[in-house]
């Protein structure tokens, strides 16, 4: 049988084209001769993920994504159907995750393994289903607390950067003023620079007789630390002791007074000396009225040299009556 050159070259071509297609499938990780298992899973979203993708576990590829479809019945959801490893024993509780494969975007499904299975599923059955956030997703959600913080922290800065301005202006007022004082403090050195100058030299003046005071104060200071000296050595101790004593002698004095012990504190604290030496003067006052208006009963002159006997004794009866209706 004589093959043309066109069909030889068709055949070569048809060759190749199943080569590549087997070699790049097989560099996928699907191997054409092992036997695979059928397995459905829906998501609400896909993200890119496209047929041929891979069903890794742990990063090892155990299958691919052969085939996706858009299902209304299902509440408008994705199904995705999936060739995995006969090989490998899949349970209820097994997770199909669709995730990010690098910082390119790709997508792929990853199946989430239980320790143990217990139901294990069969051909055809509904994997659980499931999304994980991406890099950028998961950099969003980690970096959103620190992302208020700093937010929160940014308006702090402004509050502070507002109250700094406030102190700057307050600052610019202060220099302004201390720069405005010292020009006239500048204007009044100035003005009284050749008073300033008097009063130096005067002040040196003073300060040179000082130094002279001091050369003649030296002798007087010797003297007086000779005067404490011959201070130090009297006995002050026996003199301020007897000071002392005689002072609690005065103060037992004064107290004695002042309780009426003694004669003298009888004489101040007893009245009755006063009141009779009151009465006593208002008796001689009334005597020396009573003489002053009546001489003739104290004093009398006979012509004769001679008094009648009963006359005398008749003026001394008159006399003690007069002095006890007085009393």
């Amino acid at each position: 049988m004589h093959l043309t050159k066109e069909f030889k070259i068709g055949l070569f071509s048809v060759i190749a084209i199943t080569l590549l297609y087997l070699g790049f499938n097989f560099l996928k990780g699907i191997d054409f001769l092992a036997t695979t298992n059928k397995y459905y899973t829906v998501y609400e979203n896909i993200g890119g993920l496209q047929v041929s993708n891979s069903v890794i576990i742990k990063g090892f590829a155990v299958g691919r994504v052969s085939n996706i479809t858009y299902d209304q019945n299902r509440g408008n959801k994705i199904v995705v159907e999936l060739d995995i490893n006969g090989n490998i024993l899949l349970g209820d509780s097994t997770v199909a995750v669709l995730v990010s494969e690098g910082f390119l975007g790709g997508k792929a499904i990853e199946l989430k393994m239980p320790p143990a299975i217990e139901n294990p599923l069969k051909g055809g059955d509904t994997l659980r289903s499931e999304i994980a956030l991406d890099i950028f997703e998961s950099l969003t959600e980690q970096t959103g607390p620190v992302a208020d913080d700093i937010g929160a922290l940014i308006r702090q800065l402004n509050v502070e950067l507002e109250s700094f301005h406030e102190t700057e202006l307050l600052l610019r007022v202060t220099i302004n003023k201390i720069n405005s004082n010292l020009d006239q403090t500048y204007l009044m050195i100035k003005e009284n620079r050749e008073n300033f100058k008097v009063t130096m030299e005067n002040l040196n003046g003073l300060t040179l007789n000082l130094k002279d005071a001091s050369a003649e104060l030296k002798p007087l200071l010797s003297d007086a630390d000779v005067f404490i000296d011959s201070l130090n050595n009297l006995e002050l101790s026996s003199t301020l002791e007897s000071i002392s004593q005689s002072m609690d002698n005065l103060n037992l004095l004064l107290k004695n007074l002042n309780e009426g012990e003694g004669s003298m504190g009888k004489l101040l604290k007893d009245d009755s000396l006063y009141y009779y030496l009151t009465r006593t003067a208002a008796d001689l006052d009334s005597l020396f009225i009573d003489l002053r208006e009546n001489p003739s009963r104290y004093v009398q002159v006979s012509v004769f040299g001679k008094k009648d006997k009963t006359e005398k004794k008749k003026k001394k009866e008159e006399r003690r009556k007069a002095r006890s209706e007085k009393e």
